[in-house]
């Protein structure tokens, strides 16, 4: 929930505050920036689906988090000026408006609405990041992904086996013989990789 001083934004708001930016479509499987990259703009996804990713000490993907429309996408790195810290890989095909960092700069400093919504998308990854530290430092395997599931928001689009097991940062493995587990209790169904939640309040057990 957004603090009450904020006034969620909406899609046409949010589009008229990129509207002088620039508009890029990608194939699926392209990437929108390599970790390590020096950011040159502010980018806002209006279609498709974006992957962030790290790759650990094996070369083995740890997805970071899974990005819809209308998302800011790493506007972290801009705002500090930072390197990208992770990779972002477009697992749909897909449309960008990329704000150059030159406007960027002009508009931030007279631009109410585009201020209230980089405090609007940094609040929120924030509250995400807490979850997921919470998840990572505090929770077994059955705690993780029952915690996962149970705050899986109504709109997030389809995500596969894999896909959750890497955020999780847990074994492939291991992470089927949980589902098989919260499945022979009736609290998911699970087909053609994709999860359905049956049964919301038998996860607060595991929590």
């Amino acid at each position: 929930m957004l603090l009450n001083i904020f006034e969620e934004i909406g899609d046409q708001e949010i589009l008229s505050i990129f509207s002088k930016g620039k508009v890029e479509h990608y194939k699926k499987g392209e990437f929108l920036f390599h970790e390590g990259d020096s950011p040159t703009s502010l980018d806002l996804l209006t279609e498709g689906r974006v992957q962030i990713f790290k790759y650990d000490g094996n070369s083995n993907e740890i997805t970071m988090n899974f990005f819809s429309p209308y998302s800011l996408i790493a506007e972290l790195a801009i705002i500090t000026g930072i390197p990208y810290p992770a990779s972002g890989r477009f697992i749909t095909d897909a449309t960008v408006i990329r704000l150059p960092l030159s406007l960027l700069k002009s508009e931030i400093k007279n631009n109410i609405a585009l201020n209230h919504l980089l405090v609007q998308s940094l609040f929120q990854k924030v509250q995400a990041l807490n979850m997921t530290i919470n998840r990572g430092l505090t929770m077994d395997s059955m705690q993780r992904v029952s915690h996962f599931l149970y705050h899986l928001p109504a709109d997030c689009p389809p995500l596969n086996h894999g896909q959750i097991a890497s955020m999780l940062i847990l074994r492939a493995e291991t992470f089927s013989r949980i589902l098989r587990q919260l499945k022979d209790l009736q609290i998911i169904d699970s087909e053609r990789g994709q999860i359905k939640i049956l049964n919301k309040d038998g996860l607060k057990q595991f929590l």
